[in-house]
Parts: C-alpha cells; sequence; structure tokens
C-alpha cells in the first residue's frame, strides 16, 4: 500500500502539484483580465517574463537591426545633430 506521508509520494506528485496550482492562478488572471484592461497587461507581462523564446538569437538580431534603422532615419532627419532643435522649436 502507498504511504500517503511519505517524502517519495510527494516528490513524485509534485510536477501535478505545480501544474494545477498554475493552471488555477491562469484561470484566475484570466478572469480577472476580462474586468479590468490593467490586470490584461500584467498578465501577458507576466506570461512573457516566464515563457522561454525559442529564437532568442533571431530575436537579438532583429532588435539591434531596427536600433540600427531607427538611429540611421533619426540622424537623417535631424541632420546628423540631436533633438535639442526639435526641443527648442517646441518651448518657443
Amino acid at each position: 500500500m502507498i504511504d500517503l506521508f511519505s517524502y517519495e509520494f510527494y516528490l513524485a506528485l509534485a510536477p501535478w502539484f505545480v501544474f494545477a496550482g498554475l493552471s488555477v492562478i491562469g484561470v484566475l488572471l484570466m478572469k480577472l483580465a476580462k474586468k479590468r484592461r490593467g490586470i490584461a497587461i500584467a498578465f501577458a507581462v507576466f506570461v512573457q517574463m516566464f515563457s522561454p523564446d525559442p529564437f532568442v538569437e533571431k530575436t537579438i538580431a532583429m532588435v539591434v537591426s531596427e536600433k540600427r534603422a531607427i538611429k540611421k532615419q533619426q540622424e537623417e532627419d535631424n541632420g546628423g545633430k540631436g533633438t535639442t532643435k526639435k526641443r527648442l522649436q517646441k518651448l518657443e
């Protein structure tokens, strides 16, 4: 007979307890997300933080290339100068 108070019994069931706990938390967060937009954003951030990215190298390369393109376009728009000119125009 299985001893319900043994360490090995609970160790074998630990992954299922974690899965069940995370499922309950997910269901609660989704119910709260339907009522409020802020909680929906928090849930999305929570999921994004803990879900693995299978294409990490590709994502990093894409972000770097986008930053270069944005920087190049800003330099072309500003004539190589900083954004100080735009700030001065807004203040006037």
